[in-house]
């Protein structure tokens, strides 16, 4: 779980910093910053772990070239790319399982990690790096397991004396090093588990999510959701109670869904995912967006594959409005019951008041944050005093008002007085 992360200098996050409850809802119109923070979770968490820095901000499922992960100047991309450098920081206070022999415990661990890029070549390198155990005051418990000494960073093994002596300006991270690992490195071990089971889903159901594919081993949905029939059809033949768990979610939510199949084509070799709704059998290539949404979030919520971290763009998109209710109370189940974190954007009111209403009954599990832009960078702020925010009325009378930046400082500024 993040339970602490401080983004500076990652694409509008010029300098945020964001303490993230078990279920975290961030709210907020279009263009202000809401995918960048997913974003900046994703990109650490391949940071972490993928073997360079350029493979992990490569790929489909990042948005934007290697430049454009970083905090442009006032003179937008022609200045950026006139610069030497320019630098990007992650801070996170990450809880993960620390195993040091034959003793396991949740321990709270800091990691840092400063990297900076060429514009004109696109090289990136790593600039800084720093993991630590945590006290409960938060400050570093021992001597760090990595950090930066007169220009190197110093690596320490569990219980040695003598640290090792890594080079800075590499290409990739010393935590993403499979190497380090084990007995002798529990702590970058620890981390490096955790980020491995971040997830972040930018759901794509009008492709992604309807190509046909042949089966293949995979622990998950895929970040577009493009591996949604082959992590079904594992689920069936290797955990069929996840799968008869997915197809009831499915079911709950949308009462006209009565099974749901996937099977191998013998002929193309393909996976055929079919949902029997109505009467009647749709395939991948005929069901709905919201239907094929909702799909991927019920394969999401079964998953027992090493999902820890859940983050999830705009849950609502497609999604009838008597329905999001259901889906923020599975989001919660999620959180709350499984001992998931999830993270989510959304542009909804009423997905919102949902959310509030679950935040009075768990207060310190269930926040909803504001997101805001002003002078060219994201603002956050968790909204803590709950007020009539999402009264019926006042989101009618919003809705004809000025426009939608209006309408969302106008209905923030109410709920903050509130209460």
């Amino acid at each position: 779980m993040i339970r602490t992360l401080r983004i500076a200098g990652f694409k509008s996050l010029t300098d945020v910093t964001l303490e993230l409850p078990r279920l975290a809802v961030f709210f907020g119109p279009n263009a202000v910053g809401k995918s960048n923070i997913l974003d900046a979770i994703q990109i650490l968490a391949r940071f972490g772990t993928y073997r360079t820095l350029a493979e992990a901000v490569e790929g489909r499922e990042i948005r934007g070239y290697p430049i454009e992960q970083f905090t442009f100047p006032d003179g937008g991309l022609p200045e950026l790319l006139g610069k030497d450098e320019q630098q990007l920081e992650f801070q996170a206070d990450i809880e993960a399982d620390l195993e040091i022999g034959s003793k396991t415990t949740l321990e709270a661990i800091r990691y840092k990690l400063t990297l900076a890029i060429q514009p004109r070549s696109g090289s990136l390198s790593v600039v800084d790096e720093f993991l630590a155990r945590l006290l409960p005051s938060l400050q570093p418990r021992g001597k760090p397991s990595l950090e930066k000494v007169d220009g190197k960073l110093h690596i320490r093994k569990m219980k040695q004396g003598r640290p090792e002596q890594e080079q800075l300006r590499k290409n990739h991270t010393i935590l993403s090093d499979p190497r380090r690992g084990g007995a002798y490195y529990p702590v970058l071990e620890a981390v490096r588990g955790a980020l491995q089971g971040v997830r972040t889903y930018y759901l794509d159901p009008r492709i992604s999510m309807r190509e046909a594919v042949p089966p293949r081993e995979v622990d998950d949905i895929g970040t577009l959701g493009q591996h949604l029939a082959p992590f079904l059809y594992r689920l069936s033949r290797t955990e069929p109670k996840c799968f008869d768990a997915a197809a009831r979610t499915l079911r709950m939510i949308i009462p006209s869904v009565e099974s749901l199949t996937v099977e191998l084509d013998d002929r193309r070799g393909t996976l055929d995912l079919q949902v029997h709704q109505n009467g009647k059998n749709f395939s991948a290539r005929m069901i709905s967006e919201g239907t094929l949404r909702l799909l991927g979030l019920a394969a999401i919520a079964v998953n027992p594959w090493n999902a820890r971290v859940i983050a999830f763009e705009e849950p609502e998109n497609g999604v009838h409005l008597r329905r999001l209710d259901l889906i923020a109370q599975l989001l919660a189940s999620l959180a709350l019951d499984r001992g998931r974190q999830v993270i989510v954007t959304s542009h909804s009111p009423h997905f919102c008041q949902q959310i509030l209403a679950l935040q009075r009954e768990a207060p310190d599990d269930i926040g909803l944050f504001i997101i805001s832009h002003s002078g060219g960078a994201t603002r956050c702020e968790r909204l803590t005093a709950i007020g009539p925010l999402f009264e019926d009325s006042e989101v009618r009378r919003a809705m004809t008002a000025r426009g939608e930046d209006g309408m969302f400082e106008r209905m923030v500024l109410r709920g903050l007085a509130g209460g």
